[in-house]
């Protein structure tokens, strides 16, 4: 299906559209049934999860990491100031060198982060219309299979009411021919030739 979905500026606001591949629903209905496009999509989608996840991991580290160096240098500083202690100088001056580290790759991460989650509703939206034109293709699908066990339900139907009118027939006769014999010979008789014809 070749058809380019576009949606109202409002409806994904209004609607709030979670992520697809974490909603129950979605799951079932289509992860037996994704399309290709969609399983790329998808991918993208996991790895922009993965790579948030990753990012707030890195960064809490990071905060963690420099919190500590401050409080070494604060330390050291003080061991400096107040014992002139040579050594302290060089574990500052790592200290401070580690920090200024640490602040080159904190405003990376946070711009990295920052454009994370527009990144995931984009990539949201792309499944979103994806799994729209895949759910008209299982509906048209579907469709034309209900219509033939329709055609199979009706033909069975057909064939039972034959069979019902063939079944009726067969005892209405069973009865005639009861009846003839019956009259024929009578009810004494009739026993003995059921005992001797329909063992």
């Amino acid at each position: 299906m070749g058809k380019n979905i576009e949606f109202k500026d409002n409806i994904v606001k209004r609607n709030k559209i979670p992520i697809l591949i974490y909603v129950p629903e979605w799951i079932q209905l289509f992860s037996g049934n994704k399309s290709r496009s969609m399983q790329k999509i998808i991918t993208a989608l996991e790895e922009l999860i993965k790579r948030k996840k990753e990012c707030d991991f890195e960064l809490n580290n990071l905060e963690k990491r420099k919190k500590m160096l401050m409080n070494k240098i604060l330390y050291l500083s003080k061991d400096i100031n107040e014992n002139n202690d040579k050594a302290a100088l060089s574990k500052m001056a790592e200290a401070e060198k580690e920090i200024i580290e640490i602040n080159k790759k904190m405003p990376k991460l946070l711009e990295e982060m920052e454009s994370i989650p527009d990144r995931i509703n984009d990539m949201n939206m792309r499944l979103l219309k994806e799994t729209i034109k895949r759910a008209y293709e299982l509906i048209k699908e579907n469709r034309s299979e209900s219509e033939k066990c329709q055609e199979q339900v009706n033909e069975i139907r057909h064939k039972l009411a034959d069979l019902i009118q063939k079944k009726v027939d067969m005892e209405e006769r069973i009865n005639k021919l009861y009846s003839f014999v019956h009259g024929m010979v009578g009810a004494d008789e009739m026993e003995s030739l059921d005992e001797n014809f329909l063992p």
